[in-house]
């Protein structure tokens, strides 16, 4: 049963944004669309369409070829004129993926040491409230994991229990001493950590 089709409302990507949070906000809408999968499948020879419109002889990828115009159509009007210009010339919505990914979300050897040098120094700023230290820890993890690097919940709960400031020391010692768990995630320093502000 084919989905049905809602309104697709995106920001446009205009280069300053998280590449990695527009990202999966656009899979999202994709996958809203029917369109997901699709993206990370299609290849070159859908550019049938295109070719049939030139004149070319009629093929059988026809449904397919017409999905991946729809879905450039689409990319387009979620990139601002910048960044389209830059990827509009890519024969099929794959390309263009790929490129927006080879640009904006950087896999060199220099980000990965950077993001995990990020990692493991990694402190709150006192200046700035909970919540705004948990998105940008959390908004580490996701940028380390979109680059293939994976750190497990544990060590993730332990580097940001490292990273919070001297009012939070007593908890810092009591989750270290006091709970007799074998074990820690992230999700259960948020809570306490949470828990401590509402009361304080």
């Amino acid at each position: 049963m084919e989905p049905t089709l809602g309104r697709f409302e995106m920001e446009k990507f205009t280069g300053k944004e998280d590449f990695g949070m527009w990202k999966y906000k656009l899979l999202g809408q994709l996958e809203i669309q029917g369109l997901a999968s699709s993206l990370m499948k299609i290849s070159r020879s859908t550019l049938n369409l295109r070719k049939q419109e030139e004149g070319a002889s009629p093929r059988k990828d026809t449904k397919k070829a017409a999905q991946d115009l729809r879905m450039r159509n689409l990319l387009g009007t979620c990139l601002s004129d910048v960044i389209l210009r830059k990827v509009m010339d890519s024969p099929t919505s794959r390309d263009m993926w790929l490129a927006l990914e080879e640009e904006y979300q950087a896999k060199s050897l220099p980000n990965r040491i950077y993001l995990k040098q990020q990692f493991a120094s990694f402190r709150m700023d006192e200046n700035k409230n909970l919540e705004d230290n948990l998105d940008t820890f959390l908004k580490l993890i996701a940028d380390l994991a979109s680059l293939k690097i994976t750190i497990s919940d544990e060590d993730q709960a332990i580097q940001l229990l490292t990273s919070l400031p001297p009012a939070y020391e007593q908890l810092v010692h009591t989750l270290k001493y006091g709970t007799g768990k074998e074990t820690l995630t992230v999700r259960e320093v948020k809570i306490i950590c949470i828990r401590k502000r509402s009361r304080a």
